[in-house]
């Protein structure tokens, strides 16, 4: 089987439209048609389906998906392997990561990567809180950077660092409402709520080990990504239950301040997780390492931070 054929399917699969992978890797859209054509030829079924514009793959083609991500595997860690022979991290490395994390943190650990091993590519899926992590492993991910512990005992873990999710809001906003002194004032305070799957994210505070609480305010902003919950707070639009690390930035620029710094979430961990039935190349381990010790002195780098700007 040609290996070319292989990768093509593969990128429309990714790309679900040919138009759209023959743009991303500027290739002859004729040529993708004629490679899908002759594959489907070749085992006498249709392996995608029209649905409005764009192409999904059928249940033969997702069978086929699934051996077509492992051949790509398979190649990588050949190449892989021979580029260890001459002592060199290099190859492509796939990384998946939970949306807490996001550009937050992921973008600038692989960014710092890069920086000090050039050869290495990246590939990056970003994934859903909830999604299964047998989806995972189909995808043929090297590791993945997740928040709490895996349930799958497939999988070896990390632990990288811990984070603890608070209350932020902007100066103006607690300038206009006033700041709330205990959590039961946060009844008369404009929510912005993260939404999850099947139901809003409460605000589980805690203070030492006996008090907790938790806490749905009134929504003005409800959303299912982190980014636009802190935009509509240095916006000034409400008080926003955030992940610590993901508003470094703004509250070091003055943007956002803590709101009643003494009530935070649990410590939850943040781990690099990886199947125990993945061969561990030398790169991935390279990867690994350096993982951790980003985590250790990540504010000494010197790297590009995403962060919401205020405006006027």
């Amino acid at each position: 089987m040609d290996l070319s054929v292989i990768d093509c399917f593969v990128k429309v699969a990714d790309a679900r439209s040919i138009s759209a992978a023959a743009r991303l890797h500027r290739l002859p859209k004729s040529t993708i048609s004629h490679r899908i054509r002759q594959l489907e030829d070749e085992f006498g079924v249709e392996l995608f389906v029209r649905e409005g514009h764009h192409l999904h793959v059928t249940d033969a083609g997702s069978e086929l998906l699934r051996h077509a991500r492992r051949i790509q595997a398979s190649c990588d860690d050949a190449a892989t392997a021979m580029a260890e022979m001459r002592q060199e991290v290099a190859g492509t490395l796939r990384v998946g990561s939970t949306g807490e994390f996001g550009t937050t943190i992921t973008s600038e650990l692989l960014y710092a990567f890069r920086q000090q091993y050039p050869q290495v590519a990246l590939d990056v899926v970003f994934l859903t809180t909830h999604q299964p992590f047998t989806d995972v492993t189909e995808m043929a991910l090297d590791g993945i950077f997740h928040w709490g512990e895996p349930s799958d005992v497939d999988y070896i873990s990390r632990r990288l660092a811990t984070a603890s999710y608070g209350l932020y809001a902007s100066p103006a906003y607690l300038a206009r409402h006033g700041t709330p002194q205990m959590p039961d004032d946060l009844s008369t305070h404009r929510g912005l709520i993260f939404r999850q799957p099947t139901r809003p994210q409460s605000w589980y505070l805690a203070r030492g080990e006996r008090s907790d609480m938790n806490i749905l305010p009134p929504a003005t902003c409800m959303a299912n990504d982190y980014w636009t919950l802190k935009y509509f707070a240095v916006a000034g639009e409400g008080i926003a239950y955030l992940p610590g690390f993901f508003v470094e930035t703004e509250c070091q620029n003055d943007l956002l301040m803590p709101v009643l710094p003494d009530w935070r979430s649990p410590e939850t961990a943040i781990n690099l997780i990886y199947s125990r039935r993945r061969h561990v190349s030398r790169r991935f381990k390279a990867f690994v390492e350096f993982c951790i010790e980003f985590y250790r002195d990540r504010e000494r780098r010197s790297i590009p931070r995403y962060y919401v700007e205020k405006v006027g």
